[in-house]
């Protein structure tokens, strides 16, 4: 999504509302080398219908009322994202006491959806239906550099 605001528009906002927009936009946000495009053909074949994107503030409420495993879950994201294989995922949640990815992909969708106050939204998107334990799972390029901007990776310091 693009936004394109004047100067004049930016003034006729609250302070607050204008400080939140300058500091993400003064704030740097390094891409990696596991980044794509929303629009690469390496998202052709997952289904990215009703996928959020989230923004840094809404990753922030987002992760207010997440436990831990969830918590290791979304950082293997942020690591290693935007596109992670199953198999990844399940390492990461086993070493907080379960693998079990489904019940992770239904405890995020909940929690997006209360997020973004959208009953339709899913915070990730899925390219294998047949095999899923074969499959991969995506976010969008947003919410992979804002979970990154979460966890601080880019500066080297960790959350």
């Amino acid at each position: 999504m693009k936004l394109i605001l004047s100067k004049k528009d930016l003034l006729c906002l609250s302070p607050q509302t204008r400080a939140e927009i300058l500091d993400y936009l003064s704030s740097p946000i390094a891409v990696n080398e596991h980044s794509i495009d929303a629009s690469d053909s390496e998202y052709d074949s997952f289904y990215m219908s009703d996928v959020a994107e989230l923004t840094f503030k809404q990753v922030r409420e987002y992760m207010v009322a997440v436990s831990k495993w969830t918590k290791a879950g979304l950082r293997v994201f942020a690591e290693q994202g935007p596109i992670i294989h199953v198999s990844t995922l399940v390492a990461a949640l086993e070493s907080e006491g379960s693998g079990n990815y489904s019940q992770f992909q239904s405890r995020t969708t909940l929690r997006t959806r209360t997020v973004m106050g959208d009953s339709n939204a899913y915070l990730l998107g899925w390219d294998e239906w047949e095999a899923p334990e074969e499959g991969h799972y995506a976010v969008t390029q947003q919410t992979y550099q804002s979970l990154r901007r979460y966890f601080r990776l880019d500066e080297g310091e960790t959350s």
